[in-house]
């Protein structure tokens, strides 16, 4: 074999060995803001309007995704992706078994911590992290502590925050100031109204009166940050 030929096949072998995924976390070190039900609902849109290859792991105190999961087992609703618990210190075994699994999308439910040094490997190498926020005093302080952290960590890392729970009676006066802070840290996107149909989900089924305002906000991002990306996570 010719060397330039030999080359070409090297290249070529390398080329389909390859494994892309992709690591995205919900995650905000403020409880309440809706992490965990918007982890469901992004998972639940991967699958079924993305047909997407999709893992869950719950890595929240609470546990909250992984009974959720539960609940729908017993009601022998179809599976759509397997829910696994995990502590933060797993993470690593989390990315080498996501680097054997090509077009994955992991799916992270974070603990509400920043006390956990095994944080620092996981905002290092994540592809995409999802911070939900509610436009109260204590959530936007938190959401800023947490975003200014995550920089500190990876400068690199690319932010989605979502305003959450948001009630339309409610007039916020700051909330122009709070978006053009927060805007610093990555791309916020449009507002996520409360509404009761939110306590209908499960991890096989959302509800279609959701679909007019979260399938925009999901779609973008997978138009900006998951189908045009390719993200390589080698096993370790």
């Amino acid at each position: 074999m010719e060397g330039k030929e030999r080359k070409n096949a090297v290249e070529t072998m390398k080329s389909t060995d390859k494994k892309i995924t992709m690591i995205i976390l919900f995650a905000n070190q403020k409880g309440g803001v809706g992490k965990s039900t918007l982890a469901v609902l992004f998972s639940n849109f991967s699958v079924q309007k993305k047909n997407r290859k999709v893992k869950v792991i719950d890595m929240d105190f609470q546990q909250s995704l992984y009974n959720k999961h539960l609940n729908s087992d017993l009601l022998e609703n179809e599976k759509l992706y397997e829910v696994e618990l995990s502590k933060i210190s797993g993470f690593r075994n989390i990315r080498k078994e996501a680097a054997g699994v090509p077009n994955l999308l992991t799916v992270i439910d974070l603990a509400g911590t920043m006390a956990d040094d095994n944080l620092v490997q996981v905002f290092k190498d994540s592809g995409l992290i999802i911070c939900p926020f509610c436009y109260d005093e204590y959530s936007v302080t938190s959401t800023f502590e947490f975003c200014y952290v995550v920089k500190k960590i990876n400068p690199e890392s690319k932010i989605i925050l979502i305003p959450n729970r948001v009630k339309t009676s409610v007039k916020y006066e700051t909330l122009d100031s709070v978006n053009q802070a927060l805007s610093k840290f990555g791309e916020l996107t449009a507002p996520v109204s409360d509404r009761i149909d939110f306590q209908r989900i499960t991890t096989s089924y959302s509800p279609k009166t959701l679909d007019p305002i979260l399938d925009p906000i999901f779609s973008k991002i997978f138009n900006d940050y998951i189908d045009e990306s390719s993200w390589e996570v080698e096993t370790i």
